[in-house]
């Protein structure tokens, strides 16, 4: 019986040197270490606004052609462009609007969507987003005023200062003198999205 109390005095001094050692490891691994803080004081956001329209105002068109033509006058607002008393008399003729859209908002954009609508009056052929003949007449929106470049999607506008110089055209297309026929209700819609 001795021997096993022996055995275990050695057995308890065995354990206690063995915590004795792993205190002693956890001391010197704390000494080792060290803790590292990120910290921040205000973080505010901002809101974020949409603006994104045509520039407002009173637009002139250039005139082509006959000297019948009237190139009647444009008036803008944010969301739409309204155009009135234009006559195209002849084979040629045409009017040529431009028109300014702007980004002045703190989200940049990109053009998602452009569509035709026909006038009321007329059937029209040849429709594409940015072109629409209908009878003599053929509207396009472009991005040069010569009228090659059709307007197309994909377009983007950075924050704030983002614009585009876009033209809206009206021309006397036809092969024949024009039967005097009048359209309206016709146009496009130019949508754009956040980017």
């Amino acid at each position: 019986m001795e021997e096993h109390i022996e055995g275990s005095k050695h057995t308890l001094i065995i354990v206690a040197i063995l915590c004795a050692a792993l205190l002693g490891l956890a001391v010197a691994y704390a000494a080792l270490s060290a803790a590292l803080n990120v910290t921040f004081g205000k973080v505010s956001q901002n809101s974020l606004i949409w603006s994104v329209g045509f520039e407002s105002g009173s637009i002139s068109g250039t005139k082509t052609g006959s000297n019948d033509t009237v190139c009647g006058t444009a008036t803008a607002t944010a969301s739409t462009v309204s155009l009135n008393d234009t006559v195209l008399a002849m084979i040629n003729d045409k009017c040529v609007y431009k028109l300014k859209i702007k980004n002045t908002g703190t989200v940049g954009a990109y053009l998602s969507l452009i569509a035709a609508k026909t006038p009321t009056s007329i059937t029209c052929t040849n429709s594409t987003t940015s072109k629409m003949i209908c009878g003599n007449i053929t509207y396009k929106l472009t991005t040069d005023e010569a009228g090659e470049s059709l307007l197309t999607t994909g377009n983007t506008l950075i924050a704030s200062t983002g614009s585009l110089d876009v033209y809206f055209t009206a021309e006397y297309t036809g092969t024949e003198p024009n039967s005097g026929n009048e359209q309206s209700g016709g146009g496009f819609t130019v949508n754009y999205s956040q980017q």
